[in-house]
Parts: structure tokens; sequence; C-alpha cells
């Protein structure tokens, strides 16, 4: 018989057809010995093809039993259940082959009793019977030395090491990978192929089994090592378990931005190759989410993890489910959702328990420890932590008995504050919590455990302050805040401020601590490192992320770097894709006519809308790490330069001209913070019940700034909101008004949290508005002074860009603003469909000067998609970004709403404000409001006459406001005049103005 075309017969035909085959020629069939083997290993070859392989197993059996052969019905059984194996029916698994078991043994043969306990060990140990499996597991690999077969040593080494990983024995398991590994290359009866997979297999699983004992740098080298191999041989779903794998290590090591980049890689190779692996894509997800949590991206990470709940619940695994249930309770701890977080953290150890799976039960049971200390339930945490922690040290998983630490060291600092009434005790419990600080502190930065390393100096910080030990208190805060940054070294543009929402609190609590000790210079310093970090440091960068260009065929560069390259091409067409989507359904929006047909629903296109917006902030944020790892891949073992680097207030004082004064705020818990810098020196200033006083004000002023609760417009009610101006005077500016500057001096405000949204130059002191005696400008950190400094502003190859877009004729205002200013500019001017996105992505670089007239729509749900509308839709800020703006001078935002935004993490302002900002404009003018059209109008024609006449732009702005305030009538009223504040550099108009061109240049402009 053709033994080719009787295995591709019995492939191809149904189970039924393929029995009917083999009683066909059985007269053809009577070596059941050959028959047997030929038929187990065709089943064996099909194995992940489980199904396939099932059938062919099945026809095995049917073949034993039709001819009587002991021998083929065991080989059959033992094929089903490897290929049971495979689609997780583990029961049936051991119940095939205890059956097969016995059949070989009854034959002598114990080699392929041997080779039936393969399978059986992983289903054994799956369904909690371990110490059976790994009886079993030592049985057979003594025959299989016996017998000389090292593969089928390597094998069933590599089943037990899986069992010792699932317990928790990593240290054993990894003793067993290192010994496969130098027996695979010596093996001579398989393919060169076969060999490689399974060294690259064993690298795989024991990187994952040194990630738990935090070698984290042998770990990450075994996985890099193993997906090359992966690659080589096309196993496409290994290379994305392997990039998984790497995010993970980034991941525990604290370099969230590595992490972020490789999970969503995994993704884009998920669907390069096509692959339908719903595990994987869950495992992703959750993935995602965990990172997304650690930047308090909350929303985005309770979705996903949801999504990946849901998933694995559909795909019956119950390992796989406990743990993305415990990944979720993680999740809902950040949302706030303690009590569901607590209810499926029981219910995921109750699946662990069932399963026999202590190791996976421990870290669940650490996680509630970690929840319990949140709830305030101190003691509860403490007694769970400490229970568990043993098995832990025992195990020898480092990463999580430092957890397991961090929990009772936090649990017996609150308790020590619960009994500070009790003097000796409290003490007694500090005591401890040092100690556990101190050890955990050792073993996080020996293991590279980033995160941990700030949380444990943090807890020493907060223990040595309770101690009243200063100086000690200092020091520790000092390492919190030097590892937060080591960490932030590792994130892009816009997850720096995600992560410091968490890690802020160090940052006040050490600010705090350096004025308790009256060291003035160092509490501003830290203010100022980390404040607006992320636009400080992207200022003039953010274009080259858009540029688009597609990578060179350089043979200088690796196929890594190469690769990066194209992946950067790739995110920057997709963006512009869903750009151009977004611009469109907005579009679909402000014409939206139901009148047409029934079924047009303006929900849909709002769906629709949403979801482009999801994908925009991802490709957007992909962007961002993309280009972060564009080069070669940093070792992110080795120390990097910090991002916090101390600033420097000697150079700060020295920017400051002699009428000039910064007046810095900073809100600690109760307490309303000065600091007050002029050129000889900086002091500071504390009102107690400050942010108490603020929290109450603020709203009551915002309120007053709406016409829209104003009994009649045309006269504004003058006396209320002059008193509440009034109030905040006294509270923010009274304060310091011994060291405000002469008469017509700068007052630069550096405002904190929500004093972003106060106009400070409307504050009223009783008889005068402070624009009135003072040019009043805003910065978003101190330390933009010194990026102002380094400014170099370029020839401009442009005359200036005015854009007026009306909305089909519903803001005329904006087309009389936009030809006024461009016929004073003498520049391009671009009115109603001419204004359009495409045509100011264009335009814009080279423009020394933008003015863009138009509505304007705040977003503090998702600050990126603060807008302002244009012909073909909403320019947001990720549009904003993507534009070349190096040597513009001034942008000015005409519309409603333009200058608010959502403060982040290291008070860092998200919105339009800081996109303009990042692309390179030095300066910018933008409301705090919605603003009156003829009052705006006449503004914009003042304040570009006095920049005309050579004024800066501070002073161009304080006459302009000024003119109105004094014009009478209703424009007296603060909403009027005051919506408009500068940002940025408040130098006069270096392009050539008619002011500032020479004799002969001002004939010639009179001439054109």
């Amino acid at each position: 018989m053709d033994t080719t075309l009787f295995l591709q017969h019995l492939r191809e035909a149904s189970l039924e057809e393929g029995r009917a085959y083999l009683n066909a020629h059985l007269a053809e069939l009577s070596d059941a010995t050959t028959i047997g083997d030929l038929l187990a290993d065709e089943a064996l070859k099909y194995l992940y093809n489980p199904f396939l392989s099932l059938k062919l197993s099945e026809l095995l059996i049917y073949y034993g039993e039709i001819t009587g052969s002991v021998y083929a019905h065991a080989l059959g059984l033992k094929a089903k259940g490897d290929a049971l194996l495979q689609i997780r029916h583990h029961e049936a698994v051991l119940e095939c082959l205890n059956l097969a078991g016995e059949m070989f043994l009854s034959l002598n043969d114990e080699r392929n009793w041997a080779r039936s306990r393969i399978s059986w060990i992983g289903a054994a140990a799956s369904l909690g019977k371990v110490e059976a499996a790994l009886e079993h597991a030592s049985q057979a690999r003594e025959i299989f030395s016996r017998l000389q077969e090292p593969y089928w040593v390597c094998v069933i080494d590599h089943n037990t090491a899986w069992i010792y990983k699932q317990i928790g024995r990593y240290a054993d398991a990894n003793q067993l990978y290192e010994r496969m590994l130098t027996i695979y290359p010596t093996l001579t009866e398989q393919s060169e192929t076969f060999i490689l997979r399974a060294i690259a297999m064993a690298k795989v699983s024991q990187a994952v089994g040194l990630f738990w004992m935090g070698e984290f740098e042998r770990s990450y080298q075994l996985e890099l090592e193993a997906q090359e191999i992966f690659k080589t041989l096309h196993e496409l779903d290994m290379v994305v378990n392997c990039e998984i794998n790497l995010a993970d290590l980034d991941y525990a090591q604290g370099y969230y931005g590595s992490a972020l980049q490789r999970y969503y890689q995994a993704q884009d190779l998920i669907a390069q190759y096509s692959l339908d692996n719903p595990k994987l894509v869950a495992e992703i997800k959750y993935q995602i989410a965990n990172v997304l949590v650690k930047l308090n991206r909350v929303h985005e990470a309770s979705q996903l993890a949801h999504e990946a709940v849901e998933m694995s619940r559909n795909l019956g695994s119950s390992l796989h489910t406990s743990n993305i249930l415990r990944e979720y309770g993680t999740i809902l701890i950040a949302a706030g959702r303690l009590k569901e977080a607590l209810t499926v953290f029981d219910e995921a150890r109750d699946l662990f328990d069932r399963g026999g799976l202590q190791h996976h039960a421990a870290i669940t049971q650490l996680q509630r420890a970690e929840l319990l200390l949140e709830m305030g339930d101190h003691a509860a945490a403490y007694n769970e932590a400490s229970s568990v922690n043993p098995y832990f040290e025992q195990q020898g998983l480092v990463a999580r008995s430092v957890r397991a630490n961090l929990v009772m060291a936090g649990s017996l600092i609150e308790q020590s504050q619960d009994a500070k009434m009790h003097g000796e005790q409290g003490q007694q419990l500090l005591d401890e919590a040092i100690l556990l600080c101190k050890q955990v502190a050792l073993q996080a930065r020996k293991y590279h455990l980033q995160e941990e390393v700030y949380k444990s100096q943090s807890l020493l910080g907060k223990s040595y302050a309770l101690q009243n030990n200063l100086q000690r208190a200092t020091k520790h805060y000092a390492g919190a805040i030097a590892q937060i940054e080591r960490i932030l070294d590792n994130l892009v543009f816009d997850l720096s401020p995600s992560f410091l929402h968490s890690a802020w609190q160090v940052y006040e609590d050490m600010i705090a601590l350096c004025l308790q000790q009256k060291l003035v210079e160092p509490a501003f310093s830290y203010l100022e490192r980390a404040r607006s970090m992320a636009l400080r440091q992207n200022l003039h960068t953010s274009r080259r992320l858009f540029e688009g260009q597609a990578p060179e065929q350089d043979d200088a560069l690796t196929s890594s770097l190469l690769e990066n390259r194209t992946t950067l091409f790739r995110i920057q067409s997709e963006l512009k894709t869903y750009q151009d989507r977004y611009r469109n359904y907005s579009t679909l929006l402000s014409q939206l006519d139901s009148s047409v047909s029934p079924d047009v629903e303006r929900g849909v296109i709002e769906a629709e809308l949403q979801q482009c917006e999801a994908k925009l902030s991802e490709l957007f944020e992909r962007l961002y790490l993309q280009q972060a790892t564009a080069g070669p891949m940093p070792d992110t073992k080795q120390s990097k330069k910090s991002k916090g680097n101390p600033i420097d207030v000697s150079q700060l004082r020295q920017r400051l001209v002699v009428d000039q004064m910064l007046l810095a705020y900073f809100l600690y818990k109760d307490a309303l913070i000065f600091f007050v810098l002029r050129k000889g020196q900086l002091t500071t200033l504390e009102i107690p019940e400050g942010a108490k006083q603020l929290k109450r004000l603020l709203p009551l002023l915002h309120a007053h700034l709406q016409s829209g609760g104003w009994p009649d417009s045309r006269q504004p009610p003058q006396q209320a909101v002059r008193s509440m101006l009034n109030k905040l005077y006294r509270l923010l500016i009274a304060p310091v008004q011994a060291q405000l500057p002469a008469t017509g001096g700068q007052l630069t405000i550096v405002p904190y949290g929500p004093l972003h949204t106060v106009p400070f130059h409307a504050l009223y002191d009783g008889s005068r508005y402070l624009i009135e005696d003072f040019q009043v400008d805003y910065l978003p950190a101190s330390s933009m002074l010194l990026a102002h400094a380094r400014d170099i502003t370029p020839s401009p190859s442009k005359p200036p860009l005015i854009f007026g877009y009306s909305d089909h004729g519903h803001l005329q205002r904006a087309i009389e603003e936009a030809g006024t200013v461009a016929a004073m500019l003498t520049g391009r001017c671009y009115l109603d469909e001419e204004a359009s996105i495409a045509r100011l992505i264009e335009e814009a670089p080279g423009s020394p000067l933008i003015h863009l007239a138009t509505h304007g729509h705040s977003r503090l749900d998702a600050p990126n998609f603060s807008s302002i509308l244009l012909a073909d839709g909403r320019f947001n800020a990720i549009d904003a970004f993507s534009l070349d703006l190096q040597g513009c001078e001034l942008v000015t935002l005409s519309g409603c709403e333009t200058g608010l935004a959502l403060t982040g993490g290291g008070d860092e302002q998200l919105g339009l404000g800081r996109a303009f900002l990042a692309a390179g404009a030095q300066s910018l003018l933008m409301s705090l409001w919605p603003v009156e059209d003829q009052a705006t109008n006449e503004l914009m024609q003042l304040f570009y006459q006095h920049l005309l006449e050579g004024r800066n732009k501070a002073q161009a702005l304080q006459g302009a406001q000024c003119s109105l305030l004094h014009k009478g009538m209703h424009y007296v009223h603060p909403y009027y005049w005051a919506a408009f504040r500068l940002v940025g550099n408040t130098g006069p108009l270096q392009f050539p103005t008619r002011n500032n061109l020479s004799s002969e240049q001002k004939i010639q402009s009179a001439k054109n």
C-alpha cells in the first residue's frame, strides 16, 4: 500500500468514511505494529491541529479494535489523550492515558508508558493533582534516562519545569531549563528546525521563571534570543508571545512607556500576521489596561479589562479567567470601585483554590491586602500581607515579597498615627515600619524594581517626618523623587503627566518639608522641576513626529531600526487617515439635517465620532512611543540622566528685568503658598486656609463671568463681580502687595491647579484692576523663562497668516476681525471656505504670526480634542502638535474658551495651548470664557495696533484691555475686556513691521 495516499485519504475523510476505508483495506493493513506507529506519528504530526489529530487517533483506536492489536489500540488512546490536552479536556485526558498506560504495561512496553505520561502530567497538574504529576514525571524521566533517550528526558523536564513554575518553585524550574539547554544541541535524531524551536521554547520558559525571581537582565536577554529564533522559524504566535513577555519585563521595572509600546507592537503583529488567537488578544488587552492604570487612565483601563474578562470567560479556561479577574480587580481599585474589586478578588481566589494553585491564590491574597490598606482596614491589611509573605520568601519570589513588605510597612505607619495618643506604642510601630522599608529599599534596588524603590523611599520619608527627623525625611523624599524621575525618563510626552498624577504627592510632601525647614530655593526648585515637565521638554520637537517621510533604505541601519522607522511611518499615515475621518464626522454633525430621511440619526454619527476620538488618542500616543524607540533599543538597565534636573534659581532671577516680579503659586492640603521671585531674591509666604477659600470663591467668580445669568445684558451687574474679584485680590495679591513692582512694571503669573482659570489681570483692589497698573502675563512653569532665553527667531519666510471662519454666517464678527487684522499686518488672509485645516497645516510653517478667528470648543473630558472650527472640520490639539511653528512669535486663538485646559500631573495644562507651544509658538493669546463678538473685534484691533507701534506683547494687551475698560458703558464689566490672557514670551514682534523697518524699507512697503 502507498502509505502517502493512505494517510492522505484518512486525513481528508470523515470519521465514518475513514473507518469504512480501514475495513475495506484490512487485508493490506495486516502489520499492526507498523500501521500503529504510522498512524500514531501522523496524529502527533498534526497535534497543533487538534481536531484532525483527534480524528486520526480515533481511527487508530478503531484499527486496534478491529485487528485485536492491543499495541495499536494503546497508541490510539495515547494519541487521543495528547489531542484532548490541546483543547483543555483534562479529565478525558487522564481517562484515555490511564487506560493507554495500563495497556502498555501489560505489553511490558515501559518506553511508551513513559511517553503516555507526558500529556498525563500536564492534565493532572492543571486539575490540581500536582504531587501525582511530579511523581509520574520522575518515573518517566528515569525510564528515558535508562533507555538513553535524551530528547524524551528533555520533554519530561520541560513539563516538570512548567509544574514547578505553576507552584512557584522557580529555582527548581530554572535548573531544569539549564539542563535542557545543554542537551538540545547534542541531539541527533531530531531536525535542526525542531532543535532550534525546542531551544527557543526553553529560553522563553526560563526567562519567565527568572522574571519572577527578579533576574530581569538575564530574563530580558533570553526573551530577545528566543524571539530571534522564532522569527527565523516563522513561529509567529511565539514572536508575539515574546513581545508580550518583554513588555511584562519593562512593566515590572517601571518602564511604562517601553511596556506600552511593546504591547501595542504585539497587537500590531497579531493583525499583521492575521493570527486567530483570542486568548492572546485578551491577554494584551488586560496588560495594556494595567499600564493605563499606572498612568491614571482608569476609564480606558476599565473598559479594556472588562473586554478581556468577557473574552476569557468565553474561552472557558479557568486559569486564564482567574488571572484576568485578578488583574481586573486591580483596575477596579484604581477606578475607586473598591467593594467590587474585593468581590472580584474573592472570585479569582476561589477559582485558584479549587484548582489547587497555591501560587496564584497567594498572589491574589497579596492584592487583597493592598486593597484593604487602601480601604483603611490597616490591621487586616497587615495580617493578610504578613500571612502570605513567608510563602513568597520561601519560593524566592522577590517582587511579591517586596510588595507584601510595603503593605506591612504602610499599615504600620497608619496604625502608628491611629495610636499617636500612646507615644511609645506609636514609636514602636514606626520603628518596625522603618526597618521593613529599609529592607524593601535594598531588595528593590538589587532587583531593579523601580516603582518599589520610590515607594519605599517615600514611606521612609513619611516615617521620619512623623518622628520629626526632618533631615532624614528630606533625604528619603529626595531619593524617592530621583527614582520617580528615572521612571519618567522612560515616559514620552503625554504619559509623563499621567504618571505624575500618582507620584505628585511625593513632590508635594517634599516641598512642604523644605518649607517647614525654611529651605525656600529647594522648595521652589522641586515645584518647578516637575511642573509642566512634558511641555518644557517637547518645545519645538513635536513636529518631527509628524513629518511622515518614508524610511530610507540605508545600509548603515540595522534591521531593527529600519523596522521601527517603517512602523513610525505606518502610524503617521494611519493617524492622518483618522484625522481626516474625524473632521468629516465633525462636519457632518454641524450640517446634520434629519428632515431628509427618517433614517438619519445624530447618535449614529456621534458614535462614529467617539470611535474616531478613541483611535486618534491611541495613535497619537503610539506615535510618541514609537518615536521614543525609533532608534536602537536602549539598555533599560543602564542608569539614565534624569529629566527633572534642579532649577537654577539664580538663572531665573537674571532673566527678570528690574521692574518685573514673578509670582508662582502652590496649593498643599488647605494652604495657599506664594513664591515671589524678584531680580534680587526669592521669598515665600503661606496662607494657612487659602486653598479652602479658593474652593469657595472660584465657582462664584466663574458664575459672574457668564453673561447668560445676567438680568439685562446691556447693563451687566458690576458690583457683584467686583466684589468677587476684590476678595480674590485680597487673597492672591494683597499678601505680597509690598513687593509688587513699580506702576507700569511687569507681573508674571505662574498659576497652580484651579488658579489657571483665574484672570489675575482683572483682580480688583477696590478702586483699580491689576491690569491698570501692571503688564500681566502668564507662564505654565517658571523655568520657561530659560527656554525663552534660548529662543532663536529665524528670519520669517512668509507674511503673517490670518484665518476667519464664520460657520455659515453664524459668526460674522470672525470675518470682519480677520479682514481688519490682515489689513493691519499686511498678511495672508483666508476666509470661510478657504480657511481650512489643510491650508493651515500647509501655510503655518514660516509664519511669524498666526491669527485664528473662529469658534472655540474646550473639551476638559478629552483635552486632545479641544478645538477651533475651520471650514473642513475641527482643528484639535492633536492637529496642532503636527504644526511646525519654529520662528512663530505669536499665535492668537480668537474664539471662546481657547485657553481652558485640563490640569494633569505635574500641573501640566492639557489642551490647545500646550499643543501650540509644543509645536514651537513662542507666545499665545487665548480666552478663558465665551467671548462677546464686538468687544473681541475691538480688543484685537487695539492689541495689534499697539504691537505695530513697537510695544511688547504684554504692553500691547494691557493697552488694549485698558482701552476697552475705560471706554465706559457695559465694556467696564470684565466679561468684555478680560477674557484673553497672554502666555509665553512677552517681547515685541521681531518680524518686519512698519515700526521696525528702515526708512528705505518703509518707502518700498508703501510702493507695494
